[in-house]
């Protein structure tokens, strides 16, 4: 009873922080309306600057929200949101077009959107400024549970520098209490933030950490937290603008460091079927996706494949780590009405220490592979029928419905062990080799 327990537990937990980023809108491809213009940060959904922080911007809140009551009210204070939506005769300024901006001549990494943020900017007055982007969580995070926080960023052309200290700060909203967003705000410190100073404008750089949440923050703020003395420089563009350092951002996540990688259940596609989605929900997730070892996708939670024959997927999350899950989609052929391999194969034990016991595999061949599609141990490719006494790399006798393998010279992992039946059918199933 206290294995079941434990088990419960452990089943209970994975599932609690499966693989979900908790931000919402993370790539900044849902918007109220196209930008035109500059510092509309909170035409997409679920992002403004600081002194926006409300709930309303989940819904209706277009423009720069409280403008009225902000001391530097010009763009000295608010990100400027862009998409590929936007074009020069909506916008013959350039402020938010993609990808030639008046500010930035990039393409998102991902999607239609991006943020432009200035992280260090001294005007040689007395007077410095900083922009702070803020985004909404799906949820309050949980107290006590460690979060992996990642985002990526790319210089502009409009900055002479790259600067360091670009970080994520989460609290409860309450950073929106000063009117003088254009400050910058040193009395916040960001529970993540790169020690690295980021210099290069053409490839996104992923900035990537982690934090114990304290179980109030519902609210991710992405800026330079650091005064100038605190924040170093090196020259990025000689026609930049001097003593400023500017950033495009985009795939923002927040994901559990518990969570683990979930492919979603095995589908079965009938004769005739059309395609199926796998994975386990939408939008920006920070993975990559694999059909028999190759690479097919990336950066989406959920994606729709089409395969011809029965295909086994694999989805690799990278969150301050690397777990992997699998999915099988079937694909039965025409005639085919009761799947019965899908149903009538059994493998034990799992987890296993060594010996691997199938049954229901009569007049089959057996690979195992790791969680990326790698062959590990190819069991002759046998036919078990006929084939009792048969010893297959001088390891075990295999016999015919309930075949017992070796699988010890394995290292510790998740491994999908297929079954190839004789009228073609394959059937994968995960084992756990501890």
């Amino acid at each position: 009873m206290k294995k079941l327990i434990i088990l419960f537990i452990v089943l209970f937990n994975n599932y609690l922080f499966a693989q979900t980023n908790l931000v919402k809108n993370p790539s900044f491809e849902d918007y109220i309306t196209c930008p035109h213009m500059t510092s509309l940060v909170s035409a997409a959904n679920y992002w403004s600057a600081i002194v926006d922080t409300s709930w309303l911007a989940d819904s209706n809140w277009i423009y720069n929200g409280v403008r009225s009551t902000i001391i530097h009210s010009d763009a000295n204070c608010y990100p400027d949101y862009c998409n590929t939506c936007d074009n020069f005769t909506l916008d013959p300024s350039g402020f938010a077009t993609v990808p030639v901006g008046d500010f930035w001549n990039h393409y998102p990494r991902t999607g239609n959107g991006m943020m432009f943020v200035a992280m260090y900017a001294d005007l040689g007055t007395g007077y410095s400024y900083r922009y702070y982007l803020q985004g909404r969580l799906t949820q309050t995070l949980t107290a006590g549970q460690a979060y992996c926080v990642s985002f990526y960023v790319v210089n502009t052309h409009y900055s002479g520098n790259g600067c360091n200290h670009i970080g994520a700060y989460f609290d409860d909203g309450s950073i929106d209490t000063t009117t003088e967003c254009g400050y910058v705000h040193t009395e916040y410190m960001p529970q993540v933030y790169t020690d690295s100073i980021i210099t290069d404008t053409t490839n996104w750089t992923k900035i990537e950490g982690s934090f114990v949440a304290n179980g109030t923050e519902k609210f991710i703020t992405i800026g330079n937290f650091f005064d100038n003395a605190h924040t170093s420089l090196l020259p990025s563009n000689a026609h930049g603008a001097a003593l400023h350092a500017a950033y495009l951002i985009d795939d923002v996540s927040v994901t559990a460091t518990s969570a683990v990688a979930s492919a979603g259940p095995d589908k079965v596609i009938p004769p005739g079927g059309d395609s199926v989605l796998i994975g386990t929900g939408t939008g920006y997730l920070p993975c990559y996706w694999y059909a028999n070892g190759v690479l097919i996708d990336s950066n989406v939670a959920g994606i729709k494949v089409k395969p011809l024959t029965t295909t086994h997927y694999v989805i690799e999350l990278n969150i301050c780590g690397h777990s992997y899950d699998t999915v099988v989609v079937y694909v039965w052929k025409a005639g085919v009405n009761n799947p019965a391999p899908l149903t009538a194969l059994q493998l034990y034990p799992n987890p296993t220490t060594g010996n691997l016991t199938i049954e229901g595999a009569a007049g089959c061949s057996v690979v195992i592979y790791d969680m990326v599609g790698r062959v590990q141990n190819c069991y002759g490719m046998y036919s078990c029928r006929g084939s009792a006494g048969l010893t297959m790399t001088g390891i075990h006798t295999i016999t015919c419905n309930k075949e017992t393998i070796d699988i010890s010279n394995l290292q510790k992992g998740i491994y999908i062990v297929e079954v190839v039946y004789e009228d073609g059918e394959r059937v994968r199933r995960r084992v756990v080799k501890e």
